[in-house]
């Protein structure tokens, strides 16, 4: 398993029980594929009514794809790194949706800092 991936797992639970995470979670129902470099193989995140979970289901439509350095978006996780900054430098690259509905995600991460 690759860091993004592993990261993800690790703040599932707590982003799928915290108040402020549902909250945004709710109005953005999504399917967001991740083909990134150092992880095993393609994996999608699919935020349905409040809750996050990550399927192997890298096939059929996504609403967002991402590609690059899955180390990369591991620090958008882990360490707070703006979602903004890796697709500034070229290490991020979404090739289908918004850059806009990166920066949503990034808040529904970091929902729970601080608390």
């Amino acid at each position: 398993m690759g860091q993004a991936k592993e990261e993800l797992l690790k703040i599932m639970p707590a982003l799928n029980s915290a108040r402020k995470a549902r909250d945004m979670m709710k109005v953005f129902t999504r399917k967001i594929r991740f083909d990134l470099a150092g992880e095993e193989k393609p994996f999608s995140l699919e935020i349905d009514k409040g809750q996050m979970q990550i399927t192997e289901d890298a096939t059929g439509e996504a609403d967002i794809i991402v590609t690059g350095e899955g180390k990369e978006f591991a620090k958008v996780i882990s360490a707070g790194v703006d979602v903004t900054h890796p697709i500034a430098f070229g290490h991020i690259v979404i090739t289908r949706g918004k850059v806009s509905e990166m920066t949503l995600l990034n808040r529904i991460l970091w929902a729970t800092r601080g608390a």
